[in-house]
C-alpha cells in the first residue's frame, strides 16, 4: 500500500469547483480505504484494523461534507453502509483494547482476573471480527459501492 500523506490528493486542484474537489477527494478516501482492506485481510492484526478505522473515518467525514454533490439515495446508501462499517470496527478495537489492557493488568498488577473472563471477552472479539470480515468484503463487492466510486472516477462534475 503506498504511504501517502493524509491531506495529500490526487487531482484536487487549487480553482477546481467544489464538486469537482469532492470528486477527488473522496476518490483518494475510497482508493486508500480499499488498499486498507485488502492489508487488513492480509495480516488481520490490530494496526490493520486500526487503519481501516481511521480511513473509514475519513471517508465518512469527507462524505458529510460533500453530500449537496450527489443524488442523496445513493450518497446515504454508501454513507450507511461505511457508518455502520464504522461502528462495527470500533467495536472489535475496543475489544482488542479491553483485553490487552485486562491482561496487562493481570501480569503487571497480579490482579487475580480469571481466565473465563479473557476467554469470553477474546470469544466475544472474534464472533465481531468474523461479522467485521464478512462486512469488509460485502462493501468490498457491493454493486452500489462500486458504482459510486466509478462516478467518483470521472473528471467532471456529478450533481444529480
Amino acid at each position: 500500500m503506498a504511504k501517502e500523506k493524509k491531506w495529500e490528493i490526487k487531482g484536487l486542484k487549487k480553482n477546481s469547483s467544489y464538486c469537482t474537489s469532492a470528486n477527488a477527494i473522496l476518490k483518494t478516501r475510497f482508493e486508500y480505504l480499499f488498499d486498507t482492506i485488502e492489508e487488513y485481510f492480509r495480516t488481520l492484526d490490530p494496526e490493520s484494523l486500526h487503519n481501516i478505522r481511521i480511513a473509514l473515518r475519513r471517508v465518512r467525514y469527507n462524505m458529510e461534507l460533500f453530500i449537496d454533490c450527489f443524488n442523496r439515495n445513493k450518497f446515504f446508501t454508501i454513507y450507511r453502509k461505511v457508518k455502520d462499517l464504522q461502528d462495527l470496527s470500533g467495536v472489535v478495537r475496543d475489544l482488542d483494547v479491553y483485553k490487552l489492557n485486562s491482561e496487562k493488568l493481570k501480569s503487571e498488577e497480579q490482579l487475580d482476573i480469571d481466565n473465563f473472563i479473557l476467554n469470553s471477552i477474546e470469544k466475544k472479539r472474534k464472533s465481531y471480527e468474523d461479522n467485521l470480515k464478512l462486512e469488509l468484503m460485502k462493501f468490498k463487492h457491493n454493486k452500489s459501492v462500486k458504482n459510486f466510486y466509478k462516478i467518483l472516477s470521472f473528471k467532471k462534475e456529478v450533481k444529480k
